[in-house]
């Protein structure tokens, strides 16, 4: 897995790596706890789309590379370098003012007993700030907040550890209390880690990608009926264009 690219921000979710102007947005980390990144965008993204969520949020803190990827591709072990930690992804009930409380809690507000850095411009690090999909980000951008049911309920995929009072955003604590109460809470065991959701959600893209071109027979080199580790590799070596193939296809 390490030696193969899992993001490439030029072809999977390639629409929302460009600003209103349509100007190109490069994939990146940098000042995740400053604010939105791409990376987090499609962090979010990935993980709203695989475990079918209507709003995905992941916070800066656990974002850790730091780093601009100029031609808009991840390594797979780039991306362990970005998520180091397991993140354990659950999904969750809330309104939308719940979330949006969240949001705006965790963007304005700095830990208790938590040292922060201040940027030149005036920005200021927390680790608790909330990025979200590509889709809620522009919407916040684009949509007036008057114009969405504060009382919709809709299912939020987040970090476990956020609900439990990791970075103290008191939205989700309060949250927290409020599904337990109600005994709505995913068991102990019912998450799934936010990089196994990533690479799922890339991998099915490539094999989109391949299955577009190739079909079977034309992968299965050996005529054998199976598709070997090796036929694979030289599929995605030969379509995606890592490396050449070393047998033609």
């Amino acid at each position: 897995m390490k030696d193969f690219t899992v993001i490439d921000a030029n072809t999977m979710l390639a629409e929302y790596f460009v600003d209103s102007s349509e100007n190109p947005l490069p994939l990146s980390s940098e000042l995740s706890r400053f604010q939105q990144t791409t990376v987090g965008g499609f962090f979010c993204s990935a993980v709203k789309q695989e475990v079918v969520a209507d709003v995905c949020v992941i916070n800066g803190a656990p974002m850790l590379a730091a780093k601009t990827y100029e031609d808009g591709f991840m390594s797979y072990q780039q991306l362990t370098s970005e998520l180091p930690f397991p993140l354990k992804i659950i999904v969750v009930k809330m309104t939308r003012k719940q979330l949006r409380d969240a949001i705006e809690y965790s963007r304005e507000n700095v830990e208790e007993g938590k040292s922060a850095r201040v940027l030149e411009d005036g920005r200021v690090e927390r680790r608790g700030y909330l990025h979200t999909d590509f889709e809620y980000w522009r919407q916040s951008l684009t949509c007036d907040s008057n114009e969405l049911d504060d009382n919709e309920v809709i299912s939020v995929a987040l970090p476990r550890n956020l609900l439990k009072g990791f970075c103290k955003i008191k939205p989700l604590m309060d949250l927290y209390k409020e599904l337990e109460a109600t005994n709505a809470l995913p068991n102990d065991d019912d998450y799934i880690k936010a990089v196994d959701i990533i690479v799922r959600f890339c991998c099915k893209d490539r094999w989109s990608t391949i299955g577009s071109q190739l079909s079977f027979e034309e992968l299965d080199l050996n005529r054998d009926g199976v598709l070997s580790s090796d036929e694979i590799r030289e599929a995605i070596k030969l379509i995606l264009g890592e490396e050449e193939a070393t047998v033609e296809l």
